[in-house]
């Protein structure tokens, strides 16, 4: 959809025209899961189970074999060292159990006559891609080309503002990718299903939330519904946004965090001022990104015919995929 019709405005010229309510009072409250986590690394679980119980096997053949032989020192030693192990090992674990939270929110503002736009993104921690294999290559070229971990959403809110009467305005509603219905670990994302959603449709704390790792949003009526994903990802909690929170995004940010690189499309997608909007769609240019740079790195580095589904799958091909992900950088 051609865009030519929108033009950017300044954050600090909006506020100061019409100041900063119209802004955080329209800004999407993300309802999200408290289990949405980065994959855990159960090595090191399993590595605290099998020292735990050697280190009670000692203890016993120890106590039992006393009358026969027993070191005192030796014997200290031994607990010390393997507690000293243990604690390694279960703070490493807790470390690789890194949960994903929205943490800020920027926006960008465009105008059309009176009709405006505010692009609300959404940013979380992180994003885990249910294949664990998968979810590490991607993560080597956020290292490398990115350098971050963070996943931009984006979240449109278009209104109408008269020029001439900042008193009188319509709330025209929300569009965003949706994920309506779709299991939250699914690998498999259809990327190009935005859908917009009237204002009034979010009456009676009808709030926006997240639908699958992807980060894809859906209505919390819809996602009531959606029982098994409701309880298994629960609880669920409110994020709303105030004015610490809420940051302009300038081209000069998105400069300094490889925007270029993320295949996001900045520009309005909606034209509020012709009717049928449930009827507009949006097709974005490169909606599988992710998914091509995952697939190149395989076919490039590991084999075009071998199917990567676990860690063990990418052998010791971790470095060269490092080394892979940093020649497309220079």
């Amino acid at each position: 959809m051609s865009n030519i019709e929108w033009k950017k405005v300044d954050f600090r010229e909006f506020t100061n025209r019409f100041g900063i309510d119209f802004i955080l009072n329209n800004a999407p409250k993300i309802l999200y899961p408290k289990k949405d986590k980065e994959h855990e690394d159960f090595s090191f679980l399993i590595a605290f189970f099998f020292l735990g119980g050697g280190l009670l096997t000692y203890i016993s053949l120890s106590l039992y074999l006393m009358e026969i032989y027993f070191s005192l020192t030796v014997f200290i030693i031994v607990i010390f060292a393997t507690l000293a192990a243990e604690t390694f090992l279960i703070l490493n674990y807790v470390k690789s159990k890194v949960f994903i939270i929205p943490l800020e929110c920027w926006i960008e503002i465009y105008q059309y006559l009176d009709f405006y736009c505010f692009t609300y993104y959404v940013i979380f921690s992180g994003k885990c891609h249910p294949n664990k294999a998968k979810s590490i290559i991607f993560k080597l070229f956020q290292d490398e080309l990115l350098k971050d971990t963070i996943d931009i959403t984006q979240i449109e809110f278009y209104l109408k503002i008269k020029q001439n009467n900042t008193k009188e305005h319509e709330k025209i509603g929300f569009f965003f990718e949706c994920g309506k219905g779709m299991p939250f670990i699914k690998e498999d994302i259809n990327h190009n299903l935005w859908k917009f959603f009237p204002y009034e449709t979010f009456n009676n704390d009808n709030y926006i939330s997240v639908a699958n790792w992807a980060h894809q949003y859906e209505l919390k009526n819809d996602l009531e519904s959606d029982i098994d994903k409701m309880h298994e990802y629960s609880p669920w909690i409110i994020k709303k946004w105030d004015y610490t929170a809420i940051k302009p995004l300038t081209d000069e940010f998105k400069g300094k965090i490889n925007w270029n690189l993320r295949f996001i499309d900045s520009d309005p997608k909606l034209k509020p001022w012709e009717e049928e909007l449930n009827n507009q769609s949006y097709n974005h240019k490169k909606p599988y990104w992710e998914r091509d740079i995952i697939d190149d790195a395989i076919k490039n580095v590991i084999g075009k015919e071998y199917r990567v589904e676990k860690v063990k799958d990418l052998k010791i091909d971790l470095f060269k995929l490092k080394s892979y992900f940093r020649d497309l950088r220079f």
